[in-house]
């Protein structure tokens, strides 16, 4: 159940694309072409954010965080070249230029309450005006798009011009179809954190043991209806939607063709929106969360609502995906 099928992009890269494609027209016959590592980063986790701590204070971290990414961007001598709601594109000289900068980024969120996605790609772009334009720009929004919060995505062109250290953090996870492109494009992912403090982490934060070398085992069970769905291990995926494709499909009418996402990545479990209406996350009885082209992590137990609140569902469970996070 991979998800490589099932991807939609979301409003901030269609707008990109947009703009992108509009402008490659009008200025391709007046502006230089470069080629150009583009890279697309957003934060992730925003709309919860501000039902959970209000506009004002949303508002503030958000631009708090731009203000990290602008710095980590000009820092290793990249271009911030426009934003966009709460994601930034940068252009960069060099594919080790970009890497610095989106691991800089990575590390300076780790102490922040907020988490960001980054993806970027090497190619033509036409440069115009302080801003950049066409297909690599596409590329470098819709490989971010593949990002969950906390990682950092590229295509096999960064990867063939990084430098040997840099090259070595990247490991190939598959080969999309992009539009505009003939040949699919491998995706990499690139490891930012140091392994040897990962593992240290590991050591000495293992909430869940019974004695030494016995971890506990995460396992997520979806149902809908007389549908169940349960993934227990790294990279297991379940799509929710109207679709007949979808691993659980809804016929609720407020639902998308594939409406949500849920990935379980390191022991956690990412629901991500795809949708129109957006997805309502009720979790142990508290009041339902909106998810809207976003992701969320699940845990203990709930209800998911495809395109509605639960509340419309008048106390039901009809029409809601139910949820649990179990341990073995």
């Amino acid at each position: 159940m991979r998800l490589q099928s099932q991807l939609r992009q979301c409003d901030m890269e269609q707008q990109f694309e947009m703009d992108s494609n509009r402008e490659a027209v009008v200025t391709a016959q007046q502006s230089e072409t470069a080629r150009l590592a583009i890279l697309f980063a957003d934060i992730g986790g925003s709309t919860a954010l501000y039902q959970r701590v209000g506009d004002a204070i949303a508002h503030q971290m958000i631009m708090d965080g731009l203000n990290t990414m602008r710095t980590a961007v000009e820092e290793a001598g990249g271009e911030l070249l426009r934003t966009v709601g709460d994601a930034v594109l940068a252009s960069f000289d060099s594919c080790d230029s970009a890497c610095v900068a989106a691991k800089n980024m990575h590390k300076a969120f780790s102490s922040n309450p907020l988490d960001v996605r980054i993806g970027f790609h090497w190619g033509d772009a036409i440069s115009d005006q302080g801003d950049v334009y066409g297909n690599a720009v596409n590329i470098a929004a819709r490989v971010s798009g593949l990002a969950n919060t906390g990682e950092i995505m590229v295509t096999k062109e960064v990867v063939d011009r990084l430098s040997e250290p840099n090259r070595a953090d990247s490991h190939l996870l598959d080969k999309i179809s992009v539009k505009g492109v003939d040949e699919p494009l491998e995706i990499h992912r690139l490891q930012w954190q140091d392994p040897d403090a990962d593992h240290a982490t590991m050591v000495f934060t293992k909430p869940f043991t019974h004695d030494v070398g016995k971890v506990r085992h995460f396992n997520l069970a979806l149902s809908y209806g007389n549908q169940q769905v349960s993934l227990s291990s790294d990279g297991d995926s379940c799509a929710i939607g109207r679709g007949e494709d979808s691993d659980l499909v809804t016929a609720h009418d407020a639902a998308s063709r594939i409406h949500a996402t849920i990935e379980r990545k390191q022991s956690k479990f990412v629901l991500t929106d795809r949708s129109t209406n957006g997805t309502y996350v009720s979790k142990n009885g508290q009041p339902a969360v909106f998810i809207h082209r976003d992701s969320y992590n699940l845990d203990g137990s709930g209800v998911i609502a495809i395109g509605f609140m639960p509340d419309n569902a008048t106390g039901k469970t009809h029409g809601l995906v139910k949820f649990k996070v179990g341990v073995s």
